[in-house]
């Protein structure tokens, strides 16, 4: 056939809507021996080789006719008739498991499905053609997102990546690119999860390309973008940069932990350069992942504090670091922290410092106390040989009535009650009794020093009484 021979013949165009006499030309040869071809493939019973050989046999004269077309109506006929005997091929190969030779039918499915629309704007093919053309591509569309979300992440993004530039119509590719985006996102954030930043900042940069893609199909698109797919767009933005934020901190934070461990490695020379080097490093992580990963910061500070403390040796510092470590871990609640490296890190050492105050106020508050001792010491010896030589019942009445408790607003004790207590009735009034004298109840600034220092005395005797009754 060449395409100067034509044949009389009475077409009736189904796929048109119209019936006209015309002369067959070459493209309606082709896409009849196409059809013909198409039919046979079709039949049930046939073996899926049998039917992809038909089929392909098929494809092949309906691309002559698209080349054999001289109008529009042909050349929209041919595209649709190449595109749904890619679908079939594309099918035909995932039964068969091959599925780059599917992928490569179901690009050419969506091109020609695309190209048969487009050609037929103008009225050149009925409304009812064009609605099934259009249904067929969103099945295909739908086909090959079903098919890719069953693959692993390389092949799945590696596929998706290049299937995302095939459709001309806005609508297919920001769907596509939209799964694009999703894949690479959700693998960073995987990725994040399991520690590894340097995969994380991988997939994020690949995500940038189709995230500015389709924020342009968005800008530019006659389409009047919709309110779901901005706010994908503004939530993608958003959720990315924290994302990349929170891995670079990670990265900057191994960075100085290494830089770290390579200085103290040979502390007799100390390269103090070097440690300062570690704490603009740790500053750095800190602002990067604050407002956006509280585990993360919390981190970040234990590591700045555990410069102060094990090399610089400021204690305050590296106190009010640990702090809010400390601080920052309370809100993670109820994950327990205990046996995360940072966070028992940071408590360890709060403890030695907290431990070692505690000795210093002693130490101090001993010094201060011995004075006020020395100087009631006859009143003291009164209190003891009372405390020794009497029992409880005797013991309280006489406190009551020699050394009241002067700091109490509300002193309602019946000393014969008192007097005549039982033994349990007994140990209930001690209780008491050292409630009303115990020192952490007298405010030294208002009562003096020396009278904060002899209830502390009243109490240990009456502590003393009491344990008897245990």
């Amino acid at each position: 056939i060449t395409f100067e021979i034509v044949m009389e013949a009475v077409v009736s165009t189904q796929s048109t809507g119209i019936q006209t006499n015309l002369r067959m030309s070459v493209s309606d040869v082709c896409r009849g021996k196409g059809n013909g071809l198409f039919r046979i493939a079709s039949t049930s019973g046939l073996s899926p080789i049998i039917r992809l050989d038909r089929y392909q046999k098929a494809l092949a004269e309906y691309h002559r006719a698209l080349d054999a077309a001289t109008d529009n109506v042909q050349r929209c006929s041919a595209h649709k008739n190449i595109f749904v005997s890619n679908h079939y091929i594309a099918k035909i190969q995932l039964e068969r498991n091959e599925i780059d030779l599917c992928f490569h039918f179901f690009k050419e499915c969506l091109d020609h499905g695309e190209s048969a629309i487009s050609l037929s704007v103008p009225r050149i093919m009925t409304q009812e053609w064009v609605d099934n053309i259009v249904a067929r591509v969103e099945t295909v569309l739908s086909e090959v997102l079903e098919t890719i979300s069953k693959m692993d992440y390389d092949r799945r993004t590696r596929i998706l990546f290049r299937m995302s530039g095939i459709p001309k119509n806005p609508e297919h590719k920001m769907r596509l690119l939209k799964q694009l985006i999703l894949d690479y996102f959700h693998h960073s954030v995987s990725a994040l999860s399991n520690g590894d930043f340097k995969t994380c900042l991988a997939a994020i940069s690949d995500l940038f390309t189709p995230l500015t893609t389709l924020e342009d199909l968005a800008k530019y698109s006659t389409l009047c973008p919709d309110d779901e797919l901005l706010s994908f767009l503004a939530e993608m933005n958003e959720d990315t940069f924290k994302t990349r934020c929170i891995a670079e901190s990670m990265q900057i934070r191994r960075v100085g932990d290494d830089l770290f461990e390579s200085t103290i490695h040979d502390f007799e020379d100390l390269d103090m350069e070097a440690v300062w080097q570690c704490i603009d490093l740790f500053k750095e992580s800190i602002l990067l992942t604050r407002e956006n990963d509280i585990e993360q910061e919390a981190i970040s500070l234990s590591r700045m504090g555990k410069v102060y403390h094990d090399v610089l040796k400021q204690r305050n510092k590296a106190k009010a670091l640990f702090m809010e470590v400390v601080h920052l871990g309370t809100t993670l609640q109820p994950r327990n922290l205990s046996q995360e490296e940072w966070y028992r890190y940071a408590t360890t050492v709060l403890a030695e410092y907290q431990l070692k105050e505690q000795r210093k106020e002693e130490q101090e508050w001993n010094v201060t106390r011995q004075v006020y001792l020395d100087k009631m010491k006859d009143k003291l010896n009164v209190l003891q040989e009372k405390s020794s030589s009497t029992s409880a019942q005797d013991f309280m009445v006489w406190l009551y009535k020699t050394h009241p408790p002067q700091h109490v607003k509300r002193f309602d004790v019946n000393l014969k009650d008192v007097k005549s207590a039982t033994a349990d009735q007994c140990k209930k009034l001690l209780a008491k009794a050292i409630v009303f004298y115990h020192p952490d109840k007298v405010d030294a600034k208002v009562f003096s020093m020396e009278y904060k220092v002899f209830c502390e005395e009243i109490t240990k005797c009456l502590t003393s009484k009491y344990e008897c009754f245990k």
